[in-house]
């Protein structure tokens, strides 16, 4: 049985992926290094693991305006998140997205963070406003 979660789309798109999971916030500019997509940040739930290519589930991104660029620069880079999924909206990440044709989500459920885990195979349908929980990884 899938588990799904309604949302709101931000910004459309679908794809499918690992999950990278983490009831914190992020800051891209200072806490993710754009070439490797490495959280750097000491002591943050995803320190030392990689955005890239995964399904970003995050309470929120925080605040710089650099968000974008440092965005672009992981899009360049091939360290992009598939997708990003936030319980509250940022509009510089939403730019970010936008701009790098990423599919932002945001999901109030904080259910997201309990059933859905790093590993767990997710689909991001945005332009059906939901997340699916496809399969679990291993546990």
């Amino acid at each position: 049985m899938m588990t799904e979660f309604p949302g709101t789309s931000i910004v459309r798109g679908r794809v499918e992926g690992e999950a990278l999971v983490a009831d914190a916030t992020l800051s891209f500019w200072g806490e993710v290094e754009p070439v490797s997509g490495r959280v750097i940040a000491v002591g943050h739930p995803l320190e030392g693991q990689s955005i890239a290519g995964r399904i970003l589930i995050i309470r929120s991104t925080k605040g710089s305006s650099a968000t974008p660029m440092v965005l672009r620069l992981c899009s360049l880079q091939g360290t992009a998140p598939l997708a990003l999924v936030n319980q509250e909206i940022d509009s510089l990440a939403a730019l970010g997205c936008i701009v790098n044709r990423i599919p932002l989500m945001v999901v109030k459920d904080p259910a997201i963070f309990h059933t859905i885990r790093s590993g767990d195979w997710v689909v991001v349908d945005s332009d059906q406003a939901k997340v699916t929980l496809k399969r679990t990884g291993a546990r």
